[in-house]
């Protein structure tokens, strides 16, 4: 007579290596989504700091255009008062009122001044702009990168519970131990014989 004591204790053997193993699976599955998901971040943050770099070189070559334009509109200022003021001699304004039509010495410095502080206020102004935008650039960029890092770990898979192991197990036991005990109690049970 087949021992059927041990084939239950086989099944629960079985079941508790099965659950195990499963177990195991999903652990190594949660390890190596870690270790993408940190790879990835990792990558990310590279491409970032490489981002800033390029942006703060943009920016430095930036400041010095700006700096050398204004620069050349302090020289063009200068040109045209001394251009003004022979003018003025030759004209014989320089103190007096003018003997020709085109206006005083002061007034035509006025002039250039004039032209020459809304020059320099407008190049100011387009360079805040453009400081504004590399600040703006910079802060996306890194939105940009704590957007893909985000990304990357959500999909960090969790390891196996421990408590839901231990209950697959328990329950599985109580079902083997259900199934022997009706199994091999039954009364009447008869084994079919198959004719071929």
């Amino acid at each position: 007579m087949v021992d059927f004591n041990f084939l239950y204790a086989s099944k629960f053997a079985y079941d508790i290596a099965t659950t195990a193993y499963e177990s195991h699976l999903i652990n190594q599955r949660a390890v190596q989504s870690y270790a993408t998901a940190n790879a990835q971040a990792a990558i990310n943050n590279q491409l970032n700091f490489n981002a800033h770099l390029a942006l703060n070189e943009q920016q430095a070559l930036n400041l010095k255009k700006y700096g050398i334009d204004r620069w050349e509109l302090l020289k063009k200022k200068r040109r045209e008062e001394a251009k003004n003021a022979v003018l003025a001699v030759q004209r014989g304004m320089i103190n007096g009122l003018p003997n020709e039509v085109g206006g005083s010495f002061a007034a035509s410095y006025n002039n250039v001044s004039r032209h020459a502080s809304l020059a320099m206020a407008r190049k100011d102004l387009n360079q805040l702009s453009l400081m504004n935008d590399f600040k703006r650039r910079h802060k996306n960029i890194d939105l940009t990168t704590i957007n893909q890092n985000n990304i990357a770990f959500s999909k960090i898979s969790q390891g196996a519970d421990p408590i839901a192991s231990t209950l697959a197990i328990a329950g599985s036991g109580l079902q083997i131990a259900i199934d022997k005990t009706t199994g091999t109690t039954a009364t009447g049970a008869k084994l079919s014989t198959a004719t071929w």
